[in-house]
């Protein structure tokens, strides 16, 4: 009998930045609810209340593409420790303010604001870091296992606990995600300097005798986009899915509780059902991955998730909503996740950081206007905005099927030959 291959270890580099990166969503998670909980102490206004969305929002459109630049021009794990420190400090500032009774909504804005523009360069740094830190053809089972962790720690601890916290006093959980930010900025210190910048860095730098403008980097990694790579489409289905994702959640409350009839204590239960299909697509993308290809993967669970959404809104109950709730999560985590593996293997390290801000910003571009139109259509029939989410994510991937064999054909021939590489020299 023939002994099966062993899978190679994520390696202790990858094992210390998953560490922090879970530190740091565990931050994440606690302030999406300890900040909302706070509002609600000093106003009853909807629209101020809510105005917390746009400023965690806003950052991504207004420095993306910026990030982008500066996360493939400097020491990447330096960047993401400076943004924890720097989150970490504005959230110490505000328990404190709330604390002492000198917190307004205004100053809740402002904390949002800027620890959200951190998260910009934050999660840049760190998609643009992993093909430096997972041994070659680990890239999907690494994404994986990060994406997991999220779901873990800002889904199912971070707000939970943050929410436990809060009703002991309501500094509390703000002084606690403070600390996990802190934390996983001491976590990432010991990541070596040989994954820390961009491959070629210190060589670009040097040749023709400077380094280019941001504005001229800013224009090479558009150009390497749409016209010297096949992301351009890519980017576009990214669009819409993210759009069908924001049109939905736009009106979900009255869907549940207008349409299906969900109560309202039951409604975190309903919206967060997603999240257990989420875990077991990052669970399972990998194995996934080795049954079916990745065109094959990508091209049926993109599908579903189309489908997914005509189900949510055809579903004659709640039940049934929440089948196609979660089956939607775990097919588009998993679908995500190996998208995002092709994405890394692909593009050279030296543009990674433009390049991901792209996604990052095609990703957000739209939502504000989806938004808008799924609230207008709902005044029509609620029901009739997941199934025109399901029609256009379904017409805008048949639109992208040349361009996602495309790319991940070349994202098997690279890993394929990094994988023959490092047999042939397993000493590097």
């Amino acid at each position: 009998m023939q002994k099966a291959t062993r899978k190679p270890g994520l390696g202790r580099d990858f094992n210390r930045f998953w560490l922090g990166s879970l530190a740091s969503d565990l931050g994440d998670g606690m302030m999406a609810i300890a900040l909302p909980l706070v509002a609600a102490l000093f106003t009853n206004d909807p629209l101020l209340v809510s105005g917390l969305l746009a400023a965690r929002f806003v950052p991504f459109l207004l420095f993306g593409l910026a990030a982008g630049v500066i996360v493939d021009r400097v020491d990447r794990v330096r960047l993401m420790i400076g943004a924890n420190v720097v989150r970490s400090v504005a959230l110490v500032t505000l328990a404190v303010l709330v604390a002492t009774g000198h917190a307004t909504i205004w100053v809740l804005y402002a904390v949002m604001f800027t620890v959200m523009t951190c998260e910009v360069f934050y999660d840049l740094a760190g998609r643009a870091l992993m093909p430096n830190l997972a041994p070659a053809g680990t890239i999907d089972r690494a994404n994986g296992r990060i994406e997991g962790g999220r779901t873990v720690t800002q889904d199912f601890a971070g707000g939970p606990l943050a929410g436990f916290l809060f009703a002991i006093m309501a500094f509390v959980p703000i002084a606690a995600n403070a600390g996990a930010y802190v934390l996983g900025a001491l976590v990432l210190l010991g990541l070596p300097l040989a994954v820390r910048r961009a491959p070629g860095h210190d060589v670009d730098g040097a040749a023709g005798g400077g380094r280019p403008s941001a504005l001229a980097d800013l224009r090479e990694g558009f150009v390497f986009v749409f016209r010297g790579s096949s992301l351009g489409p890519i980017l576009l289905f990214n669009l819409a899915l993210n759009a069908a994702f924001t049109a939905l959640s736009a009106v979900m409350v009255l869907l549940a509780q207008n349409h299906f009839g969900v109560p309202a204590a039951l409604y975190g239960a309903f919206l967060g059902s997603s999240a257990v299909g989420a875990l077991l697509g990052a669970a399972t993308a990998g194995a996934m991955l080795a049954r079916l290809g990745r065109f094959r993967l990508e091209l049926v669970f993109f599908t579903v998730s189309g489908l997914c959404f005509l189900g949510f809104g055809l579903a004659p109950n709640a039940y049934a909503a929440v089948v196609a709730w979660v089956v939607l999560g775990f097919v588009v985590t998993a679908s995500n996740i190996v998208m995002l593996g092709a994405i890394q293997l692909i593009v050279p390290g030296r543009r990674l950081g433009r390049v991901m801000s792209f996604v990052q910003v095609s990703g957000t571009a739209f939502g504000p206007v989806a938004a808008l139109l799924a609230g207008l259509l709902g005044r029509v029939e609620l029901y009739y905005v997941p199934i025109a989410s399901g029609v256009l994510l379904l017409v805008s991937l048949a639109l992208a099927v040349p361009a996602l064999r495309r790319v991940v054909t070349e994202a098997d021939q690279v890993e394929a030959a990094q994988i023959s590489d490092q047999v042939e020299h397993p000493e590097q």
